[in-house]
């Protein structure tokens, strides 16, 4: 099959060559986690095929800094790499490439390019959006200025063969996963585009509507969630031959070409589905500080694939932190049924429970396609908070009161690994009869780094160092506040619902949070006293809590309990002594 593979590319690269074709060559994302090598590899890779032109789809240097001298070497390295190349390269931006005025001044002053722009080549035209985003808040409409030009730019070149339309965040793809359509894909629809390349999500797959194609680059070198071909996590990148109205696609691995449906936009939402839904475990509490304590779990495991599970399960945990019993096990279950799996975990020491257990086993999610289902467990934190007699003078000195309470310092990072933090974070908390108090002392080895340009209530405290906190105060599961507050003890806050799985945020609400900020030699310190009675209707017993730290310089977060979502039924506890 392997040799098969790679006859079938070198013969579309003959076909391509002499009959007034041409050919180009899409890579996707090299930043976001990435990983060291890759795309240099793919771009010497990419130069055997000698293209007429690549393009890309974002992401090209890591970004997300405020030091304009980090982000022209980051660029000097990128174009660095471009420049081995013996054809044209065209940008596109990505959020790592943009994320302001300043980045977006930069990435055109090294680029040459505009962050939106099109041209010609042969009988094709080519679009090139930029719908770039900041990784900390929800995507952004396209402005209008852009759509208004895309609008005329389409008026003028309507007639051309083909129209390939270039940006970075697949925001068709979510409009898929809501049932619903968005602004863009009508516009495509109009002018008879005839393909769509996007990236970001450094996960591969193709949607056809309306006969316009959809295709979702994958990473060319960034991070990806797993290394699972199965749901289109591999470095890759396209080769595409153009003849006439008749276009050609490769999807590139190292030695291997794979047909553009190697995994559809409906294997994605089955894939989801296997996430969501095939294994439920239901939550359970390890209490801070709590030492040898053993839990009693159910897993009940749903096949709705057409094939049956018959794969042993593959536990990864780390012995020192827990013990769980069976340790292996094998899931047999024919198609459209589910079993039940007990087995116990032992938390050694509930205070460190980073990384979180997992296990896996493959999943037939469609007919000979196979993917890994991983279930973490679902643990939830909660921290007892300490009563005091004498309130704390909220002035951003962590005085002898503090002293008293143990602060939380074990975190975990994104995907349930440990803290990814360069620096460790202490949060205290403690309480009297009329308010909750919280203290945190936040390391930092570089202050020259820190970053703190909101400066006004409801600023862009998410941008900056911050901590971010999550209130359920009456246990509904349903209405919680957030607080974003910055380095200088400035706010960003909401009240919030879930209402039928989704959340909705009201910026106008204004929380009676009193927050200041100091510092010590080597920590920025934040004491907060927040009035339950203007939070009510509240519980005196516990309430739903998470937070995290964001260290922008790192370009991550610590978190206290995790899944971190606007979703309060996945917030830990705390309970008032």
């Amino acid at each position: 099959m392997k040799r098969l593979m790679i006859l079938i590319l070198f013969s579309t690269m003959i076909f391509a060559a002499g009959d007034g074709s041409f050919r180009f060559v899409v890579v996707g994302d090299r930043t976001g986690g990435c990983v060291a090598g890759v795309f240099p590899e793919i771009i010497d890779e990419v130069k055997l095929f000698a293209p007429d032109f690549v393009m890309c789809v974002g992401d090209l240097i890591h970004g997300y800094t405020g030091d304009t001298m980090s982000l022209h070497a980051q660029w000097d390295t990128l174009i660095g790499m471009v420049e081995q190349l013996s054809c044209p390269f065209y940008y596109v931006a990505g959020n790592h490439d943009i994320i302001n005025e300043v980045d977006r001044a930069i990435y055109e002053t090294r680029t040459g390019v505009k962050r939106y722009y099109s041209f010609d080549y042969a009988n094709s035209h080519f679009i090139i959006l930029d719908n770039t985003m900041t990784y900390w808040t929800p995507p952004q409409e396209m402005d209008e200025e852009q759509v208004q030009w895309l609008e005329n730019d389409f008026q003028k070149n309507k007639d051309a063969e083909n129209i390939f339309v270039f940006y970075h965040i697949p925001t068709y793809l979510y409009a898929l996963q809501s049932d619903t359509t968005e602004p863009l894909m009508e516009l495509f629809d109009e002018y008879g585009v005839s393909i769509v390349f996007t990236g970001h999500h450094h996960q591969y797959s193709y949607y056809n509507r309306n006969a316009v194609e959809y295709i979702n680059v994958g990473s060319s070198g960034g991070g990806m969630g797993s290394r699972d071909y199965g749901r289109g996590h591999f470095f890759h990148y396209l080769f595409v031959t153009v003849k006439g109205s008749e276009n050609n696609i490769a999807v590139v691995r190292k030695d291997n070409v794979f047909m553009r449906n190697l995994l559809t936009a409906s294997d994605l939402r089955v894939i989801d589905r296997v996430d969501e839904e095939a294994v439920e475990i239901a939550p359970f509490m390890v209490r801070d500080g709590e030492r040898s304590v053993t839990h009693d779990i159910s897993a009940t495991i749903h096949n709705f694939g057409p094939d049956s599970i018959v794969q042993p399960v593959i536990w990864d945990y780390d012995p020192a932190r827990y013990t769980i019993s069976p340790a292996g096990m094998s899931v047999e279950i024919a198609s459209d049924a589910a079993k039940r799996y007990s087995f116990s975990v032992t938390v050694d020491d509930g205070s460190q429970i980073f990384p979180i257990p997992h296990f896996a086993f493959l999943y037939p999610f469609a007919y000979g396609k196979l993917c890994t289902s991983y279930t973490y467990l679902p643990i939830k934190r909660l921290k007892k908070v300490m009563k005091v007699k004498s309130a704390p003078v909220i002035d951003g000195k962590l005085e002898s009161v503090w002293q008293k309470a143990v602060p939380i310092a074990h975190y975990g990072g994104y995907g349930w690994q440990p803290d990814p933090l360069d620096d460790r974070t202490e949060v205290y908390l403690c309480h009297d009869a009329d308010n909750l108090y919280i203290a945190a002392r936040c390391f930092e080895s570089d202050f020259s780094q820190l970053t703190a340009d909101a400066t006004e209530h409801d600023g862009a405290t998410y941008s900056d160092d911050n901590l971010w906190f999550f209130f359920d105060t009456n246990m509904d599961q349903q209405t919680y506040y957030q607080a974003i507050i910055n380095s200088n003890g400035v706010v960003f806050d909401r009240l919030c619902s879930l209402i039928d799985g989704e959340s909705t945020k009201d910026l106008s609400w204004t929380g009676p949070w009193e927050a200041k900020a100091g510092r010590e030699e080597d920590a920025w310190i934040l004491e907060i006293r927040i009035p339950r009675k203007e939070l009510a209707p509240y519980s005196e017993e516990q309430w739903g809590f998470n937070f995290r730290r964001l260290q922008t310089r790192v370009n991550d977060a610590a978190y206290w309990s995790l899944p971190f979502f606007h979703d309060p039924t996945m917030f830990g506890l705390i309970e008032f002594q």
